[in-house]
């Protein structure tokens, strides 16, 4: 019988994948019979408070980096490194005062650097324990990973999701293991791993499920080249924008149908109707595809080496196809109906002794 915890999970902010891998994770921990408190800003806020409407949720406020239209998006995160660590001073500060005025027993961070306290064992959830540069930055690689590693000494531990060895689902990114941290791999973690397995399936009716997401202004740029290659194809066509706060949705053709935003079941239902979903090659997303085996055109956000490795890593390995977005059509690739189901299992997962282990540590 595990002990009553209260615990707080704080996903960065940048886009919604790392809110959407906190879903499982949540879920084990309230099936553990412990209390949840979930500190997060904008999108992930909303997606969270969706999924979990019982739960009390806390704006933690951030800070969102602005991002280049054109291909150097390291390079405009590079630039503004001085404000993020101004913003994880200001995010420890606030855990810190958090942690003291409400009892907390433990915190889990998915990637918000700030959101630990010396007061209570706090996790850390990456799966880029090595962060690649692009190449003219490839000098800097060492310095990168020094500071990253010194980001993560200030948690009691780090949980990479991923397989360790030859099967990672993140290559290069999660492998090797840090040598002097406490490093744990708990396996891939996916929204739709827990999911009722008697939800019914249609029979697919829905050619290309295009899931768009990521920091902007690159979603919108691949929305509207989405809909240029579009014109004048009659496939019938779902298009998820990746926008959970928006309100209006423009009405295209017929056979085009746009969604802001889906929460877990209806994504579900999606992406099991679809013959062949497009997205960005976002971790998340890639968890998440292998753990429903569906064959994926991934299409990098430019500029994010962590998403070209992937792309690259993945169409060599034969899971997915791999397209740039400055590519002329997207919609002419051959796609593999086994792709995704290769030597991975969700089975494996090591999510429940690992948060088992660990509540009853605190």
């Amino acid at each position: 019988m595990l002990p009553n915890k209260t615990i707080l999970v704080a996903p960065l902010d940048w886009g919604i994948g790392h809110a959407s891998r906190c879903i499982p994770i949540i879920k084990e921990l309230l099936r553990l019979n412990q209390e949840v408190i979930v500190a997060a800003d904008g999108a992930p806020y909303e997606l969270l408070r969706k999924a979990f409407p019982e739960l009390r949720f806390e704006v933690f406020p951030s800070f969102t980096p602005h991002y280049s239209k054109g291909s150097s998006l390291f390079w405009s995160i590079l630039k503004q490194i001085p404000i993020l660590l101004r913003q994880m001073v200001k995010d420890h500060r606030w855990v810190e005062n958090f942690v003291r005025n409400n009892k907390i027993d433990g915190i889990i961070s998915d990637n918000r650097f700030g959101a630990y306290s010396t007061e209570v064992k706090s996790v850390f959830i990456t799966h880029q324990l090595h962060i690649k540069p692009p190449d003219l930055l490839a000098f800097s690689a060492l310095m990168i990973e020094f500071v990253n590693k010194m980001i993560i000494r200030n948690y009691s531990s780090c949980w990479v999701p991923d397989f360790e060895g030859k099967r990672a689902l993140a290559g290069q990114l999660s492998n090797p293991p840090f040598k002097h941290i406490s490093t744990k791999y708990i396996g891939p973690l996916s929204r739709f791993e827990a999911l009722n397995s008697t939800i019914e399936s249609k029979q697919k009716d829905i050619d290309f499920l295009i899931m768009l997401s990521g920091p902007e202004p690159q979603r919108t740029l691949l929305e509207n080249k989405v809909l240029d290659q579009l014109k004048g194809r009659d496939e019938s066509v779902v298009i998820l924008r990746g926008l959970p706060l928006a309100k209006d949705i423009p009405t295209i053709s017929p056979n085009i149908k746009l969604l802001n935003h889906a929460v877990d079941d209806q994504l579900y239902e999606l992406i099991s109707n679809a013959r062949t979903v497009v997205a960005r090659a976002g971790y998340s997303t890639i968890m998440d595809l292998v753990a429903l085996r569906k064959p994926a055109l991934l299409i990098p956000t430019p500029g994010q080496t962590e998403q070209e490795y992937l792309a690259e890593y993945h169409e060599n390995n034969g899971l997915f196809q791999r397209k740039l977005q400055s590519d002329d059509s997207f919609f002419d690739a051959s796609f593999n109906e086994d792709a995704g189901t290769k030597n991975y299992t969700f089975q494996e997962s090591r999510l429940s002794e690992h948060l088992a282990g660990w509540i009853s540590s605190l």
